[in-house]
């Protein structure tokens, strides 16, 4: 996997971030990709992770970065890990690592398998 495909994956997902484009953030996901959000439950599948997005979009977030900090290759995966940014407005909401598994498609190209990411800022008291 080519760094420029993992930019190119990022790039799609922010745009569609900085649309409100629900639909455009899960083209990046395989068919059967799972997201591990903090604080919920698994989420499964395209559409599911589609609804999950529309939901945090209407929370308000309207921008972001993600910057990968290390890229590491084994045949059909590779395995990302990098560091985000979560905006409201001109308001960063959040900054935090992920970890994301893609995989090589049947076509050749790469898509998000497995996406995990938690906060780096301290949690809240009760």
């Amino acid at each position: 996997m080519a760094r420029s495909d993992v930019d190119a994956l990022n790039a799609t997902f922010l745009q569609g971030v900085e649309k409100g484009d629900a639909a455009l953030m899960a083209t990046v996901y395989a068919p059967d990709a799972r997201l591990l959000p903090p604080g919920s439950d698994r989420v499964t599948g395209v559409a599911a992770i589609e609804e999950f997005w529309r939901g945090v979009l209407g929370m308000g977030v309207t921008g972001g970065l993600l910057e990968t900090v290390q890229l590491d290759e084994w045949d059909d995966v590779a395995v990302e890990e990098g560091r985000y940014e979560l905006r409201v407005g001109e308001q960063v909401a959040d900054i935090g690592k992920y970890v994301v598994v893609h995989q090589r498609q049947a076509d050749g190209g790469w898509k998000w398998g497995l996406d995990i990411w938690n906060s780096s800022r301290p949690p809240h008291a009760g």
